[in-house]
């Protein structure tokens, strides 16, 4: 039994043995409670095949700026990773290997294994994969037994990272292609990151419609929406979607104002119609402009093409709650991908450079960035052996650089829709501006040259049109956003605050007539020249193309139409001057919406 006088002591010790304990507990609760995990997001897309980067000759002449490239954007990466403690997710939006001699020789597999090399996490499918068709030189399935997808299936397969495409479906399972998926999920550290991939519904239109016959690209919001829930379900930290899907903003110094946004672009109605809290982050890709944006509240990022720039997103996620920490996330402005930038600058564009500025090497996060031998003699191989055909000499020169529009008539397009109406022995000429990949260059040219402004393996084509179906034909061209038809033998008119209106039953064309300024014969049929492309429903004609009889279509398969196009440029001297004969006139056109 205890005495009454050793009570007291023994409480005193039981009241410090639980202070003890509770100071233990206490402190061991408080180092439960884990820090937020920062997560560095890096963002390509529109590669397009560029994966040496290019050369940019500055206006004034002098020794010309190399930029791009994957072996530069390897050590941009790395300097990522040091500076996170390995925390970088890798992705792109698509449209990753068409474009260039160097991954259009081999099918893309270049740039797939560049890809790899550098460790992406997943790639959105962009329109632009299925231009190879089956595996060889042909671009579309013309033997028994040829798969209209088999490049596309081949580089999946090459690819130690899934092809993502939520909204695509294969019309004879009713599922999604085996070669993809709808998302994938990866771990950065404690944090679990769900990343779904979209291509964009207008894929069949913009590319070969003949190599996806067999798919449905179904709607994205919807697609978004349930595979958004399903990882939630799963406890991933955050949800980003990768899409082939953009938008258009010309002001990216203010994120959250979305004042210089074109609201009428995929990127944005898709995000706008996304219930708040849905996805935490949205790359986007597909139409070669810029995005740095909150929108409805969704940190929204989009880089340049072709090897240009890339995007930065940081998230700090609660990996308790298993949420992003919104107040903490940080959308950095685009990096351009430079070995050397102008000295006081963070670029490598002469355009932009200061007078009188110097070059410099480039550093970034504390390091310098030079190209990672590593990747360089991953290449070799595939430069070395188009290099003969690249620097192919062809007898052609121009007088100054040949510039290009999507949205406005351009010496190039007025060139290319010449040299192809003159090839064939047309009566008018068409050429799509989406078809028209790069300025060509002034001096004397190479076959590199020609290969970079006519990338796709497209072949010419005549239809017959009536003059009505030629009106219909350009009306249909021009109609809902999408860009300019170039043309040859024709001079039109076009209403731009109608033409970008969604309501595709519109006319936005006021006045077309011939060349001389004659009207068409509404009932005569005339030779139309065109890509092949164009001659199966591309760019909006297939409501017309699907209304004609076969007979009235002929593909020649001879040869790619750039050869058809070096050929006419020869036939005029070899000597090729721009000049712009106002052959198209557009009105009412936003400030600052030409490009």
């Amino acid at each position: 039994m205890t005495s009454p006088y050793n009570a007291a002591p023994a409480m005193k010790r039981i009241t410090l043995s639980l202070l003890i304990l509770l100071t233990i507990f206490g402190c061991r609760s408080a180092t439960v409670a884990p820090a937020p995990e920062r997560v560095v997001i890096v963002g390509t897309t529109d590669l397009h095949g560029w994966f040496n980067g290019h050369v940019a000759q500055p206006e004034g002449g002098g020794p010309g700026v190399k930029y791009g490239g994957l072996a530069v954007l390897a050590r941009y990466v790395e300097a990522l990773r040091a500076q996170s403690g390995g925390n970088v997710v890798l992705v792109d939006s698509g449209d990753m290997y068409q474009g260039t001699l160097e991954s259009n020789m081999f099918e893309g597999e270049s740039v797939v294994r560049g890809y790899n090399k550098l460790g992406y996490s997943g790639a959105a499918v962009g329109n632009h994969e299925f231009d190879f068709g089956p595996l060889g030189p042909s671009s579309l399935a013309r033997k028994p037994g040829e798969d209209a997808l088999g490049a596309l299936k081949r580089n999946a397969a090459i690819a130690k990272f899934p092809f993502l495409a939520a909204n695509l479906i294969d019309k004879s399972t009713g599922r999604i292609p085996s070669w993809a998926k709808p998302y994938t999920i990866v771990r950065s550290g404690r944090a679990r990151i769900g990343i779904i991939g979209l291509s964009t519904p207008d894929t069949p239109n913009v590319t070969m419609r003949a190599n996806v016959l067999t798919l449905e690209f179904n709607d994205p919001l919807e697609a978004a929406i349930r595979y958004a829930k399903e990882l939630r379900s799963q406890k991933v930290d955050a949800v980003i979607v990768i899409a082939h899907m953009g938008g258009r903003c010309t002001e990216l110094s203010e994120p959250h104002s979305i004042e210089s946004c074109d609201r009428q672009q995929e990127a944005m109605e898709f995000l706008e119609a996304m219930p708040p809290g849905t996805i935490d982050a949205y790359f986007g890709g597909h139409t070669h402009s810029q995005m740095r944006q909150m929108v409805n509240g969704v940190a929204t990022l989009q880089a340049l093409a072709y090897s240009r720039e890339f995007s930065t997103l940081e998230l700090w996620i609660d990996p308790v709650n298993h949420q992003v920490i919104r107040e903490k996330t940080t959308l950095r402005p685009p990096t351009m991908i430079c070995s050397f930038v102008y000295e006081g600058t963070d670029q490598c564009d002469a355009r932009r450079a200061p007078a009188n500025a110097r070059l410099v090497p480039r550093t970034f996060e504390g390091r310098t960035v030079e190209p990672d031998p590593e990747f360089v003699r991953l290449f070799e191989p595939y430069l070395r052996e188009v290099a003969e055909k690249r620097n192919e000499k062809l007898g052609i020169r121009t007088t100054a650089v040949f510039t290009r529009s999507y949205s406005r008539e351009a010496p190039l397009g007025d060139l290319m829709a010449d040299a192809l109406r003159e090839s064939t022995g047309a009566d008018i000429g068409f050429f799509n501006s989406g078809g028209i990949r790069a300025d060509l260059r002034a001096g004397e040219l190479v076959y590199g040259d020609i290969f970079e402004v006519s990338p796709f393996d497209n072949f010419p084509a005549i239809v017959l049109f009536t003059g009505k179906e030629v009106g219909e034909a350009i009306r249909l061209a021009v109609s809902g956003g999408r860009g300019l038809m170039q043309v040859s033998g024709l001079r039109y008119t076009v209403d731009a605050s109608i033409a970008k209106d969604k309501d595709t039953t519109a006319n936005p064309v006021v006045e077309l007539t011939l060349a001389d300024g004659s009207p068409l014969d509404p009932a005569k049929l005339y030779r139309v020249a065109m890509p092949d492309f164009v001659a199966a429903g591309g760019d909006g004609l297939m409501p017309l193309i699907q209304s004609l009889p076969e007979e009235r279509i002929k593909v020649f398969y001879d040869r790619p139409i750039r050869e058809y196009l070096i050929d006419a440029m020869r036939k005029r001297g070899g000597v090729l001057t721009p000049i712009l004969d106002r052959r198209v006139t557009v009105i009412n056109m936003p400030a600052g919406s030409a490009k």
